[in-house]
């Protein structure tokens, strides 16, 4: 999800994994708002959507607060009204994602088989780096993950989970890929 909302240009407010305490407020909201939707008894996806959109009225132009002095949220905060933002598929933007995760560095532990899994994308290493570490960066104009191990260049990997259709379609993680053989660069 959270590659998908860079490709759109939402910022992110990001937390330690496991972490959630660190946004407590958010994670107590949503937890109450899904609770008040009960999308466990949703039919589909439209039904979470429409109990979802009430239950978010509710929260924000009906029930009061009492650390806003008994106000709901849209009398203490008007701009949540006039704040939203208009879902554009134009806005969606790849490159956004390549530009975020070209900044990071992964590690990775080889398998016995020589072979790693990074983004749901399997990856034949060789038999040679078996049990050892190796690190990943995206070239974000090739869009290609840079695999060395002990600062020494291995090979390049296409990153295939990361095409735009994976991306838009929240499908990066995907586990119905078979494993990728590789081609040393």
């Amino acid at each position: 999800m959270a590659l998908w909302l860079i490709a759109h240009d939402i910022d992110i407010t990001w937390n330690k994994p496991h972490c959630p305490q660190m946004n407590n407020r958010v994670e107590k909201m949503q937890d109450t708002t899904q609770r008040w939707a009960e999308v466990n008894k949703c039919k589909n996806l439209e039904d979470l959507q429409t109990k979802l959109n009430q239950q978010i009225k509710i929260q924000r132009e009906t029930f009061p607060v009492i650390r806003l002095k008994n106000k709901t949220r849209l009398q203490e905060f008007p701009q949540l009204e006039t704040s939203r933002r208009n879902f554009n598929l134009q806005d969606f933007n790849p490159q956004r994602v390549y530009d975020f995760l070209a900044k990071k560095i992964f590690t990775r532990k080889v398998s016995s088989a020589g072979q790693i899994t990074h983004f749901g994308q399997k990856m034949v290493i060789g038999s040679q780096y078996k049990e050892q570490y190796v690190q990943l960066q995206l070239d974000k104009d090739k869009v290609e993950w840079i695999i060395t191990a002990n600062h020494k260049y291995v090979k390049n990997a296409s990153a295939i989970n990361l095409s735009h259709d994976r991306i838009l379609n929240m499908t990066i993680f995907s586990k119905n890929d078979k494993i990728t053989k590789l081609n040393v660069s």
